[in-house]
Parts: C-alpha cells; structure tokens; sequence
C-alpha cells in the first residue's frame, strides 16, 4: 500500500551480545553443521545431555550420526558424513 514500507533491520535484544559464540542457536544450545552426503542435506545436529557427543540422524533416510567430544578433538563446527 501506498505510504507503508518494510524495514528488515532490527536491534539486537538487550540480553544478547553482540557477537554470540558460534554453535549456539537462540536457545543457547550448542549444535553443529553436518552435510548427509547420503541424501546431499544439511542439518543441525546437538550436544547430548551428557556432553560427551553431538548426536543426530539424516532428515531424509534417518541415517544415525555421533561425533564424540574429547580432549584431542578440533574446533571445526562444520563436518560431511558420507
């Protein structure tokens, strides 16, 4: 309509920070990209209750993934399951 305008910036909520840590959604919880390569999807896979591992499945064939959390690991947040 005339005289009606879309403004697609916003401000950032009082209690956020300005540069939030990678891996955490708006929930706070720490996730990390995965690529299925079995079905060419993305997702979002979580840490366990336990903080040992991020666990997950492919959205499309339910393919289970685990990827263990130890002293030796890397700091990459982006990982292909083939």
């Amino acid at each position: 309509m005339v005289g009606e305008h879309f403004d697609s910036a916003s401000q950032p909520l009082e209690n956020q920070s300005e540069a939030p840590g990678a891996g955490t959604a708006s929930g706070g919880c720490r996730f990390i990209g995965v690529h299925f390569a079995c079905c060419g999807v993305y997702a979002r896979i979580y840490i366990n209750r336990h903080q040992t591992a991020y666990v997950g499945h492919c959205p499309r064939c339910c393919r289970p993934i685990r990827i263990r959390i130890g002293p030796e690991g890397t700091d990459a947040r982006f990982f292909i399951a083939y």
